[in-house]
């Protein structure tokens, strides 16, 4: 380890540190520098240091001069003469420094030093601005109270230089800046807070005297600076009137708000003008008076308005103009309810206006700048609107009435905005504009979204009629956008039959034919839109059957193109799930389609899933089990013929290459990830293993009946067939035979889980509701790879045998996965080893325990002493997941009962053995060893530990005073306390926020929010 740098003690060596600072040196370099001079300024000599800095020329210096006096002022107290001496001192710096050319960064950290000052020994300095404005006009230090007594401000301040105007204002901003974070309500600074306000007046002078001149009035040096500071200074005080709401000072700044309105028509003051005024628009709409809106409104009708507006709306989106822009739509913001008032002509123009912020050209994020936040006003608008109209004594305002006619007219001007642009224009946009012209379109489906809640069918109507017109006027770019709107509106319309009427007009046009004949006439982004209103509005095919096979035919076909499968594939599953009991009679023809697919060497793999599940969805539906599950038998033995390929190119030799063009690497490899050169046999197999694995997942997943909220668990159920039982043997051969050979895969095992899974929650028989016994024999065999997926499967497999038709199974299926999961965990070196497999293993005990309780207990002495002492392994640890398993595990235990006597006496045992260990735990947790975020979790068995048992507090008792307890932050008294407080709130709510105040403590205040 480096050797620390040791304090400087010559004023050469310190200025050679200093300098050091400000060169490309490594940060330990730095950071050991920074050390040495920190500990030189919190020195007895840092007083010394300071004055003989800042006479040193060298901004660095000088700078660090100041820094120091800011150091000494903050961490020492100093009488009240002492405070004055170096009051004078600072401001003769300061006069000095803006004499002999000293940098802004030296007298602005000077002018953080008085403002340090005055903070500690206001009462000595009560009147600081304007002693110092005098100060500097006298260019000496002039006494305090002379300085009170003095000219008027207003005749001093006009003939400052402009540097030391400057200094005033950096002053003044700072003083606002800083007293703006000291706590108002804090009686300490009660008497600070009223100082600051007696100084409103000057600090108000010193602004009107430069903000006046814009207009005429009096004269400033070098007048445009000294007026952006005075807009900056004004800005530092409208924060701080805005925390403290001090009428005095609101009014006082209230009547500077028409002078920093004329800066806006100065091209040289309109930035900081209008950034100001947009920023308290949005943040502070009571400070303005009607006076002001008036302004406001005279402003934006002015010529120079007009033409900034013009400039926007033409596609300029300079700084400048967008500015403006955001200018306008906080003023709206701030105006909405006025704005909503029809009888209003000059709000109404406005409210026109701000809708015309939404054409301007260019396509929305990737060139036009103003479009979203002119959208989100809208958003706004709409949703007052609609709290407006809802919350009235009537609702049944007419459609084109202002302000709705504004509404609808943004809603038109809106849809427009969203249409793509030409490919080669889209293509040249980088990432960064692609993605925000997709934000856009969803912040327009939003909107549209929020605009039904008024509008209702007129809105449905609307787009319709788009749709319409663009298809015939072959429109691709309008008839994507409004299809996309039509889509977005279709999770507002019921699922009643009211629009159905509109909607058919869309659906039994030409479209389908339309678009069936390819991309040569219709562009392929406009067909992914429409293949995804099919999807949007399946409920309508569920009621009008007669266009669902036109609507299926077209998905069918878009499924071979590359650029439509993932859209028309989706689309088909959707529809096909909620047509299911439609479409039975064509099971038949569903299958030779998916045949026929199959050869397509373009077909995705993920729309293949889609399109398996989508039948096995069919297949559920169909009332002959017979028909049923000769039918599943096709569709797995299509799904089988991927398997028997995969098991034989597994079965080649390890080297053994494939041609890239081999029909079976096509298929198993989609378009993006295909080889071009020889591949792997095994990796073909390994693809393929996948690829037939998540068909079987979204088969199951097909299979799954819908959620019947009046089924009955406890009926009585039908025998298991012969067929289905052949098909259970098929498809577990499958599972096992690709599990052996691929476990160490991830995707194969998240796979084989899924499957599995897909059965636990059916109630009645079915091609992946395996036995009980076949799906533990296939947990507990051998996994190469990922067992905490395994085991988090036992944990859902167990939870499932809760059924009525599979209880007798539970105690020899638990009795089989317990000793499994203990041996698991048995077998990690530390448990933090592998934190998935600790934490699911805990969960999968907790499980049993909760339900099954005599079955935990029942296992061998050893196995469950290992199992409690694993558990409080993981709540000692650090992983928040495996640790949040195991306090549930614990609440779980404490509270756990048994209706047989000897089930429960060696439950109690158990917990007179472990209470002491667990108490200890808990409150070496709470104690400051656990994070945070751990102390909800702990809170609950700490709560049910004091609730359930007698010698809880004994053993707490005991653990708080352990010499190991993790903090000497708290005295014996305050944790005894702490102990007759937890014990009183019985475990009620008010436990975790106790826990909390105790954590707090122990970890000292200085750590409130750490970990």
């Amino acid at each position: 380890m480096e050797n620390k740098i040791p304090i400087p003690t010559t004023l050469p060596e310190v200025e050679h540190l200093i300098n050091e600072l400000y060169k490309p040196n490594p940060p330990g370099t730095v950071s050991q520098i920074q050390e040495a001079l920190q500990r030189l300024q919190k020195s007895p000599q840092g007083w010394q240091l300071a004055q003989s800095l800042l006479a040193r020329p060298g901004d660095n210096i000088k700078f660090f001069g100041a820094l120091t006096i800011i150091v000494k002022l903050n961490t020492e107290s100093l009488s009240d003469d002492d405070a004055l001496s170096v009051l004078r001192n600072l401001i003769t710096w300061l006069i000095n420094s803006l004499g002999d050319g000293s940098g802004p960064i030296v007298i602005r950290k000077l002018c953080s030093a008085l403002v340090a000052y005055y903070i500690h020994y206001s009462h000595t300095w009560s009147k600081c601005i304007r002693h110092l404005i005098h100060s500097l006009d006298h260019n000496a230090v002039v006494p305090i109270e002379e300085g009170a007594g003095s000219l008027p401000l207003e005749r001093v301040i006009p003939e400052l230089s402009t540097q030391k105007f400057m200094a005033a204002s950096w002053f003044a901003a700072a003083l606002a800046e800083e007293i703006e974070k000291v706590d108002t309500k804090s009686t300490q600074y009660i008497s600070l807070h009223e100082r600051v306000l007696d100084n409103a007046n000057d600090a108000s002078a010193l602004m009107t005297s430069a903000l006046l001149s814009v207009n005429g009035g009096s004269s400033i040096p070098n007048q445009v600076a000294s007026q952006k500071e005075a807009i900056s200074c004004l800005h530092a005080w409208f924060l701080y009137a805005q925390r403290t709401l001090k009428q005095p000072l609101i009014q006082m700044l209230q009547a500077l708000v028409q002078p920093l309105i004329n800066c806006l028509l100065e091209p040289e003051l309109y930035e900081n003008a209008v950034e100001l005024l947009t920023d308290t628009l949005s943040n502070w709409q009571q400070f303005f008076t009607r006076h002001h809106i008036d302004s406001f409104y005279v402003y934006f009708e002015s010529e120079w308005a007009r033409r900034q507006y013009q400039n926007l709306i033409e596609g300029d989106f300079d700084f400048d103009e967008v500015q403006f822009g955001l200018f306008m739509l906080a003023f709206g913001d701030a105006q909405m309810v006025e704005m909503m008032d029809t009888t209003d002509t000059r709000a109404q123009a406005f409210l026109a206006a701000l809708a015309g912020l939404l054409t301007a050209q260019g396509h929305p994020a990737a060139e036009d700048k103003i479009f979203v936040p002119a959208l989100e006003f809208w958003s706004a608008f709409v949703e007052n609107l609609v709290d407006t109209l809802y919350s009235g004594p009537t609702t049944n305002l007419p459609w084109d009435k202002s302000p709705l006619s504004q509404v609808m007219q943004v809603v038109s001007y809106s849809w427009q905005k969203i249409k793509f642009p030409p490919l080669d224009v889209y293509n040249s946009w980088d990432s960064t504009e692609k993605l925000g012209f997709g934000d856009a379109r969803k912040d327009v489906a939003d909107f549209l979204q929020s605009v039904y809640t008024i509008s209702g069918l007129p809105l449905i109507s609307l787009f319709v009629d788009l749709v319409l017109r663009a298809l015939e006027n072959s429109a691709w770019a309008e008839l994507e956008a409004a299809c996309f709107c039509l889509g977005a509106l279709s999770d507002c319309v019921s699922e009643g039959s009211s629009y159905d009427d509109a909607l058919t007009k869309v659906f039994g046009s030409s479209l389908f034919d339309l678009l069936r004949q390819g991309q040569s006439i219709v562009p392929v982004r406009a067909r992914q839109t429409c293949l995804y209103l099919i999807e949007r509005y399946s409920e309508y095919f569920v009621r009008h059957a007669e266009y669902l096979p036109a609507a299926l035919n077209l998905l069918f076909s878009a499924v071979g193109d590359r650029h439509l499968a993932l859209p028309s594939s989706k689309s088909i599953f959707t529809l096909c799930s909620s047509c299911r009991k439609l479409l039975t009679s064509e099971i038949d023809a569903f299958l030779e389609q998916y045949g026929a697919l199959r050869n397509n060497q373009e077909l995705d793999s993920l729309a293949e899933e889609r399109i398996t599940g989508a039948i096995a969805a069919i297949l559920q539906s169909l009332p002959s089990e017979e028909h049923r599950l000769n039918a599943v038998k096709r569709l797995l033995a299509m799904v089988g013929i991927d398997v028997t390929a995969c098991l034989q190119f597994k079965s080649a030799q390890a080297n053994a290459l494939v041609d890239p063009n081999d029909p079976m690497v096509l298929r198993a490899f989609d378009m993006p990830q295909r080889p071009v050169s020889p591949v792997l046999a095994h990796e073909v197999a390994l693809q393929l293993a996948i690829r037939s694995l998540r068909c079987l997942c979204s088969i199951a997943k097909g299979l799954q009946a819908p959620v019947d909220l009046d089924s009955d668990d406890e009926a009585v159920q039908p025998h298991t067939s012969p067929d289905l039982e052949r098909i259970h043997s098929d498809i577990i051969s499958i599972l096992v035979q690709l599990k052996d050979l691929f476990s160490n895969n991830t995707d194969v095992v998240d796979a084989i889980c899924t499957i599995l899974r897909a059965g636990f929650s059916e109630t009645d028989p079915g091609p992946f509701v395996f036995p009980p016994q076949v799906v533990t024999e296939l947990i507990i065999s051998n996994w190469r790879s990922c067992i905490a997926t395994v085991v988090n499967t036992a944990s859902a497999f167990a939870s499932s045998l809760n059924a009525g038709r599979l209880k007798q199974h539970v105690v020899p299926t638990l009795g089989t996965l317990l000793p499994w999961v203990f041996n698991l965990l048995h077998q990690l070196p530390d448990p933090e080893d592998d934190t998935e497999l600790s934490q699911y293993g805990m969960e999968f005990a907790q499980r049993v325990l909760s339900r099954r309780p005599e079955v935990l207990m029942s296992q061998t002495p050893n196995m469950l002493e290992f199992l409690f002492a694993f558990a409080m392994k993981l709540l000692n640890g650090k992983d928040p997941l495996p640790k949040g398993a195991a306090a549930e595990f614990w609440t779980t235990f404490i509270t756990a009962t048994s209706d047989d006597p000897n089930v429960q006496t060696t439950l109690n045992e158990a917990m007179s053995h472990f209470g002491p260990q667990l108490s200890q735990s808990l409150i070496q947790n709470i104690g400051g060893r656990a994070a945070r975020s751990d102390l909800d979790k702990l809170s609950d068995p700490l709560k049910k530990l004091v609730v359930q048992h007698a010698h809880a507090s004994k053993w707490l008792e005991s653990a708080l005073n352990d010499s190991n307890f993790p903090s000497d932050k708290v005295s014996t008294e305050y944790k005894a306390l702490f102990l007759k407080k937890l014990v009183s709130l019985r475990g009620g709510r008010s436990t975790n926020q106790l826990v909390r105040e105790f954590w707090l403590a122990c970890r000292g205040t200085s750590y409130a929010y750490a970990s």
